[in-house]
């Protein structure tokens, strides 16, 4: 069995908030519509110098299990894969993105991840879509966040 991801998979960052929670079921949903694999993916962020190692091994213990629930209380039959990985989320999903169809987070909780989403949009090759605690979702088209982006450049003097 390989351990790659699908081509076309549903990626859903995971990080435990309740909106995290809404978009792992959301996407899951959305996976088993497609009848592709659901990408779940944990990103572990530290400063420099700091030893992620503990925070590591705390959520390669805990963070499939909550994925595995959140979708099996739904009753959604899907693949899922499961990552958990060092780096910054931005960056992090944006490279676990380039087999998917789809990004899906949950709106960010943090102010430090408050532009993740236009962020995602800008760098990702798929949609992005935004998921709130009640399952409220919004979506981001790569290109649109662009045009705007060069726009908004252009017309300041």
């Amino acid at each position: 069995m390989s351990n790659a991801v699908a081509t076309d998979s549903v990626l859903v960052g995971v990080d435990g908030s309740a909106a995290s929670a809404a978009a792992v079921r959301w996407a899951a949903a959305e996976a088993a519509g497609r009848h592709t694999r659901l990408h779940a993916v944990h990103v572990v962020e530290h400063e420099d110098g700091d030893d992620p190692r503990l925070e590591l091994d705390l959520a390669r213990r805990t963070v499939p299990g909550r994925v595995g629930d959140w979708v099996c209380a739904e009753g959604i039959e899907v693949d899922i894969a499961v990552s958990i990985v060092t780096g910054r989320v931005a960056t992090q999903l944006t490279q676990a993105s380039s087999d998917a169809a789809l990004v899906v987070i949950g709106t960010p909780a943090s102010p430090r991840h408050h532009a993740l989403p236009a962020e995602l949009a800008a760098r990702c090759l798929c949609p992005v879509t935004i998921v709130g605690e009640q399952g409220d979702t919004s979506s981001l088209a790569a290109s649109a966040v662009s045009v705007r982006t060069e726009g908004a450049r252009h017309a300041r003097p």
